[in-house]
């Protein structure tokens, strides 16, 4: 979900993330309680114990994701344009494939359709004797992959759409390079990946804030014993201290892996600012918990979009400051134009591109984020009108007769879910035409 322009990240980015998760969880618990209940202490060991299984499948699906899309986008930067652009698209496609979808659609195809095991929904049937070690860790390994692989799968191609725009961004060494006899795969696997370094872990950093969100859907559906199912169960059932507790613990979890992708390597200039800082916290899962408060359940929406807002607002702003410093208006007021007609020819129209991309981009946003909230609270598919109701209401599975017709016939999710990221596709391609680009 970070197709659209993006900001560079504050100075201490991990500790600014803890720091926001302890303030949201303090905020979220006060609007309730003004003291720890005894019981607390029982759920926090709990807690924890999930933690640490989510920040494996976590690790694993980034190191997954990193590894194929750089892999799939490098090759296709080697096969010429075409094959460049159609990869870039296809990556793209994977990024706003709904993770409701995703998820019930394997589970009702790989379980429902065919029987095979997951070890959290469908254990295998093993004969009734001594279960040797070889066979315990490949069901302990099976548990960990199937929400590794679902989750590497919009990873994956958020990494791809990345590693191939954000090529462009780089200065192109080829000739030199070439003349200098440096071999083809030396040029690409050196020094152009050395110049990417520092823009995919920027990118990866954005993704360490949005990829447990993610997760918790999918181990909700998986039922996986892990902080998303923790945060799911919380959210539905309006549980002030859950939800309260997995901020903190969520903050935990994403600074310690914005951390890690730190030792991707290379320099990049951070920002300041408040918007610019304000912007890289994971707001959206800040909203899901806001949506469970009475008195901000008449305007669940709302708050969904004004998340999306503020993560977005920072790099829409830097896009424009970049694209405004190239405009001809100094040549204009030394050739004497005046005001009005340097803001007709040369700022409004560009201006005027740039708030049609940015609602482009921002709507589809919106969207994927409206199809995971519905599919953790159904009841709010009640708010929605028209087709987004119709899209979503297949991913809002609430009841055991919904989740034993999703198994028995997943092409209604998976309908849903092609519906769903084919239109914020189609946003996304035109945010992507229509956005102006500095000479």
């Amino acid at each position: 979900m970070i197709s659209q322009p993006f900001s560079p990240p504050p100075r201490w980015l991990p500790l600014r993330l803890l720091l926001g998760g302890l303030i949201a969880g303090g905020l979220m618990w006060f609007t309730r309680h003004q003291e720890l209940p005894p019981a607390l202490t029982t759920r926090l060991g709990e807690l924890g114990v999930r933690c640490g299984n989510s920040l494996i499948v976590l690790l694993v699906a980034l190191l997954l994701a990193l590894s194929l899309g750089l892999a799939v986008g490098m090759l296709a930067r080697k096969n010429g344009p075409l094959v460049e652009k159609t990869v870039a698209l296809l990556g793209r496609a994977l990024a706003c494939l709904p993770v409701a979808a995703l998820a019930w659609g394997f589970v009702g195809i790989w379980t429902g359709m065919h029987g095979r095991p997951v070890e959290t929904l469908l254990p295998a049937l093993l004969p009734e004797v001594d279960t040797p070690w070889q066979t315990a860790l490949a069901r302990t390994l099976w548990e960990f992959l199937a929400p590794v692989l679902l989750l590497a799968v919009p990873l994956t191609g958020e990494v791809i759409h990345c590693v191939i725009t954000d090529a462009r961004a780089t200065v192109d060494l080829d000739f030199a390079l070439r003349a200098r006899g440096v071999p083809a795969g030396a040029r690409l696997w050196r020094h152009h990946l050395a110049q990417l370094l520092p823009l995919l872990r920027v990118r990866m950093q954005a993704l360490c804030l949005v990829a447990p969100v993610w997760l918790i859907v999918i181990e909700d559906v998986l039922h996986f014993m892990g902080w998303g199912g923790w945060m799911a169960g919380a959210l539905r059932t309006g549980d002030v201290e859950g939800i309260a507790s997995g901020f903190f613990s969520g903050g935990m979890m994403m600074a310690l892996l914005c951390a890690l992708v730190g030792i991707l390597g290379g320099t990049w200039k951070t920002t300041r600012g408040v918007l610019r800082s304000l912007s890289w916290q994971p707001w959206p899962l800040w909203a899901l918990g806001l949506m469970t408060l009475p008195s901000l359940s008449a305007a669940s929406w709302v708050v969904l979009w004004i998340a999306v807002l503020v993560v977005s607002g920072a790099g829409w702003h830097r896009a424009w400051n970049e694209i405004e410093s190239t405009l001809p208006v100094d040549a204009a007021r030394v050739h004497g134009a005046p005001e009005g007609m340097i803001w007709r020819k040369h700022i409004a129209p560009v201006q005027l591109r740039m708030l049609a991309a940015w609602f482009c981009g921002v709507s589809a946003q919106t969207l994927l984020w409206i199809a995971l909230a519905c599919a953790l609270r159904p009841a709010l598919v009640h708010e929605l009108g028209g087709p987004l109701a119709a899209w979503c209401r297949p991913l809002a599975v609430a009841t055991m007769q919904d989740a034993a017709a999703t198994l028995a016939d997943p092409s209604a999710v998976l309908r849903a879910g092609g519906g769903i990221a084919l239109a914020a596709l189609c946003l996304i391609q035109v945010s992507r035409i229509v956005q102006p680009r500095p000479h």
